[in-house]
């Protein structure tokens, strides 16, 4: 089956993101469908087996989206499914293309129908909720809450963490990073498992694999990880606060664990990938900030971490139109107090794009993302100079080998880095450790995903063999 995804991305990095997320995929070509409300009328009896429907399904795609979503509803309610895929995943965007035709068509009201029972069959799919927003149509459902009992369930389940790393926090001294009074020289590396980027990471990376790869960021020389949470993972029953699952906490337990056990310090990025259109991030008074307070005390007493992240590229949002730039900036000054509040232990920052000024007042240290040529980071760096005298972390910087030669990868990285060092950044982050294969970058019956620049991003290729950038980095990584 072939799918196409036809979605709006905000950022590098996001429209992986997106394959992954099955509630936001919009399909345009696939092997079944669904059925309409709007006023059809419903067949007495249809005699059609399952294997008749699933081949009809996508002949019709894209051309009768009241047949297409008879029939998907037809295929759910018989608990049916179209070659092993469960046909209730693609009405929603079955709903949502039948509101963009009959909007493209002039029929407003009709479409404003079908996007609400685009949202009915899934609560988080953005691309309805924009499109009634445009009309001021627009409902958000409540956020899910959990009876007291399934709180007290969850929490019990979620034993008490217990510090891993030795030594001491890291500090700031005389504008750099320092362990036990010993400068920390930050050469660190942006991390997923090669097998479960994105939304999997919390979701399905397995502990044995994590710990082989670890070894190798270790084994390289390398001394910091930077990793992300996503909060639909650990967090269910948002309504109700910060109710933990289990599961995706003790896999995060095991992941710093491990990077512990090998003497590597992590920057935990908080609040990544949030909502920003049904209950948005910056607006949320509730879940969020329940939800970070959790994290922060848990792991408070933990040396391994070495600074919290409290959001990736949230310039991007407000630079996009996707967010007033006041509700962005006040939201960070906003927590960021309360991480301090909450953590004397932990430093914070926050991961801008291009923006990174704007963070200045409210961090420990700036941390900013570079995707361009030496010569560029230097303009940056002195533009960050005239307005800070805190240290200045390069958080994310990388090229990809898709479409070109990973010896160009290597001499990229080699040149940027020297520039970074030779204008006393504190330290640097490369994006990525691996190599993604397309398997992995998807989200079923999205799969595989369209192969891109995302996926070459690695130091390592998707067998785990090393590219040239890594032995070429190893002067920089052992000075």
């Amino acid at each position: 089956m072939m799918l196409r995804l036809v979605t709006f991305v905000r950022a590098r990095r996001f429209v992986l993101a997106l394959l992954l997320c099955a509630v936001t995929v919009i399909v345009f070509e696939s092997p079944w469908r669904l059925r309409p409300p709007l006023g059809t009328p419903l067949p007495t009896y249809d005699a059609r087996d399952t294997a008749t429907v699933c081949a009809e399904l996508n002949a019709v795609w894209g051309k009768d989206w009241p047949r297409v979503i008879l029939d998907l509803e037809k295929l759910r309610d018989e608990r049916s499914t179209c070659g092993g895929q469960d046909p209730a995943l693609t009405l929603y965007p079955a709903y949502y293309n039948y509101g963009v035709a009959l909007e493209a068509r002039g029929d407003l009201p009709g479409a404003i129908i079908a996007y609400r029972k685009a949202l009915e069959t899934s609560p988080k799919g953005t691309e309805a909720a924009r499109a009634l927003q445009k009309y001021g149509a627009f409902t958000p459902t409540p956020l899910e809450t959990c009876s007291d009992a399934q709180i007290q369930a969850s929490l019990s389940a979620v034993p008490a963490y217990v510090p891993r790393g030795t030594g001491a926090f890291t500090t700031i001294q005389g504008g750099i990073f320092a362990v036990n009074g010993q400068p920390y020289r930050l050469r660190g590396i942006n991390y997923y498992p090669a097998r479960a980027p994105w939304r999997r990471f919390l979701l399905e990376a397995d502990p044995a694999a994590v710990a082989g790869e670890l070894d190798l960021i270790a084994g390289a020389g390398f001394n910091t990880l930077r990793i992300f949470l996503w909060y639909d993972a650990l967090f269910a029953c948002p309504g109700s606060g910060a109710v933990p699952k289990p599961d995706a906490f003790a896999r995060l337990d095991t992941v710093i664990r491990l990077a512990a056990e090998r003497k590597l310090r992590l920057i935990v990025t908080l609040n990544d990938l949030p909502d920003l259109v049904i209950h948005p991030l910056y607006f949320d008074t509730q879940a969020a900030p329940a939800q970070t307070a959790y994290l922060v005390r848990r792991y408070a007493q933990e040396p391994a971490i070495l600074a919290w992240d409290v959001r990736n590229e949230g310039d991007i949002d407000y630079m996009r139109g996707n967010a007033p730039s006041a509700a962005v900036l006040d939201w960070l000054r906003r927590t960021t107090a309360q991480i301090r509040q909450l953590d004397p232990n932990h430093l914070i920052t926050a991961g801008w794009n291009e923006d990174t000024q704007a963070t200045e007042s409210a961090v420990d240290f700036v941390s900013f993302h570079h995707w361009s040529t030496p010569q560029k980071l230097q303009q940056r760096l002195d533009a960050l100079r005239s307005v800070t005298q805190k240290p200045v972390l390069l958080e994310e910087v990388g090229y990809s080998t898709f479409g070109g030669k990973e010896a160009d990868q290597s001499a990229s990285l080699r040149d940027v880095l020297i520039a970074a060092e030779s204008s006393g950044v504190a330290g640097w982050l490369i994006w990525t450790a691996f190599d993604f294969s397309t398997e992995v970058t998807c989200w079923p019956p999205a799969c595989p995903s369209q192969d891109n620049g995302e996926h070459h991003f690695g130091l390592w290729r998707t067998d785990y063999s090393p590219k040239p950038a890594l032995d070429a980095l190893k002067a920089l990584i052992h000075p």
